[in-house]
């Protein structure tokens, strides 16, 4: 085993990238940053791990005074995904002048699982027939923890995250824990192929079938589902929305092709570092582009194809206590891809911000974004022409035209965001039809990751996404 990896880091260090320009083909030498980045991914996805205990969004929700619930969402193709839900205004220790709820902050009730239609309709996409039953609590008594007319909001994380991503910064600074103490109906959700969501009505998770999925599948399956599964547990015909990166890359891709169903659903969404196009991207994923084929036969020949960047694979190398020796060492590898600084973040909340990142996605996903970063297009999976023309009835993926997304739209972005590039939020600006507000963070060392866990994300971000909500809220609730 040893001789292959070294075959394969030699490959990565000495093997030329071909580019064309009009009708030439150049070669050039790989970059160091190159280098060091596809090879930290394939030591990464050949280290030899061992699991540890890692608190849930569940247990860390709890462990601070609220109520958080677990519900299943099973999706049209059968995926189980986790939904994490904080009822408002259920820690005891918060003061709060509403008196109509009285919940238990140490309950947590799970979600029995509901089986959605098994197919989509054309105007609806993995819409549910069933009504979801109510939660049961530990005594076995039906228990609803929404009051009909409250205000439902959903989050949605990024690239390799969880719900986990909305409650690791402090109890004071969580998104998550901020709503619900201003009265907000919390709920979380978990893309396929996270550790919340690694479960299959017919496949294991040991399966390659099981992620043969990229951004496409979340966009067409999980969210719909998940979103029409907290409408229909609620009652409520309306729900706000607030995604984080690829949390943004799926909303879109799912109202531009939907937009008649569910922008009768969303009454505003607010993107926190969005993602579409990636033509001006600094992050290293942009060195996969190129070498997208190369990195999946590599992958392949060591049978590690299937999941990247997962906990499992890599909680070694996140416990910054057990493998890095140092922070420094540690941080700097973690968090490569985005850019994130961990000294922006809380001294005290950075090891549990660690160990509960990267929350797992598929190989597919992440060459996905690469193929953005080649093609300057907001487009679907690209599986070659021969595939597309089977796969798509065309020889190019269809594009995501956002222009047809008709609902209130508000983008937070950064200059230090390796992730989302100035060129590419001016072409969300000008291609989105009710585009509300744009705000850049006026902090230049703000990056991707900050909008989650920065010690300054509640001053220059969390301040305004309130009033955007409360704005939301006068206006359909």
């Amino acid at each position: 085993m040893k001789s292959l990896i070294s075959l394969a880091l030699t490959l990565l260090t000495t093997a030329t990238v071909l580019t064309t320009e009009g009708a030439s083909v150049t070669r050039r030498q790989r970059s160091a940053r190159e280098t060091s980045f596809l090879g930290s991914i394939i030591n990464t996805l050949l280290r030899s791990t061992s699991d540890s205990h890692i608190q849930t969004t569940a247990d860390l929700g709890i462990g601070v005074g609220y109520t958080v619930e677990t519900h299943d969402v099973i999706t049209p193709d059968g995926y189980i995904l986790t939904v994490h839900h904080i009822p408002p205004y259920t820690n005891p220790d918060k003061p709060t002048t509403n008196s109509r709820r009285k919940v238990n902050p140490s309950t947590n009730v799970t979600q029995d699982p509901i089986q959605p239609s098994s197919d989509f309709p054309e105007d609806g996409e993995g819409r549910m027939e069933e009504e979801p039953s109510h939660p049961v609590n530990d005594e076995g008594q039906e228990s609803s923890t929404h009051v009909e007319g409250e205000k439902v909001v959903f989050l949605q994380h990024g690239l390799m995250g969880s719900s986990d991503n909305w409650n690791t910064n402090t109890p004071h600074d969580s998104l998550a824990y901020m709503l619900s103490d201003s009265g907000y109906d919390v709920w979380m959700g978990n893309f396929r192929g996270n550790i919340y969501s690694r479960r299959h009505l017919n496949l294991s998770h040991t399966d390659s079938q099981f992620w043969r999925f990229s951004y496409d599948e979340m966009a067409k399956y999980d969210l719909p589902a998940m979103l029409e599964y907290v409408l229909k547990y609620t009652g409520e015909e309306r729900l706000l929305y607030v995604g984080h990166s690829m949390g943004t890359t799926v909303f879109f891709a799912m109202m531009s092709t939907q937009p008649e169903y569910y922008q009768r659903r969303v009454a505003s969404m607010v993107a926190l570092a969005p993602v579409a196009t990636l033509t001006s991207i600094a992050s290293p994923i942009k060195y996969l582009a190129p070498l997208v084929n190369e990195l999946h036969f590599i992958l392949r020949l060591f049978g590690n194809d299937n999941e990247l960047l997962t906990n499992r694979l890599l909680i070694s190398l996140w416990d910054p206590y057990r493998v890095c020796g140092s922070h420094t060492l540690c941080e700097n590898l973690q968090f490569m891809i985005t850019g994130f600084d961990p000294a922006r973040a809380n001294e005290e909340m950075v090891p549990i911000i660690l160990s509960h990142n990267p929350a797992g996605s598929s190989t597919q996903t992440l060459f996905h974004f690469a193929q953005g970063y080649t093609s300057g297009r907001f487009q679907q999976f690209d599986f070659g022409r021969k595939r597309n023309l089977k796969h798509y009835g065309q020889e190019r993926p269809p594009v995501y035209d956002v222009s047809k997304i008709n609902i209130p739209i508000n983008l937070f972005w950064a200059d230090n965001d390796w992730m989302t590039g100035e060129k590419d939020v001016r072409l969300l600006e000008q291609k989105l039809p009710r585009l509300e507000t744009t705000h850049k963070i006026p902090n230049p060392a703000f990056s991707h990751l900050d909008f989650l866990w920065a010690t300054d994300a509640r001053s220059l971000v969390y301040e305004k996404v309130f009033n955007i909500l409360e704005d939301a809220v006068k206006r359909y609730y």
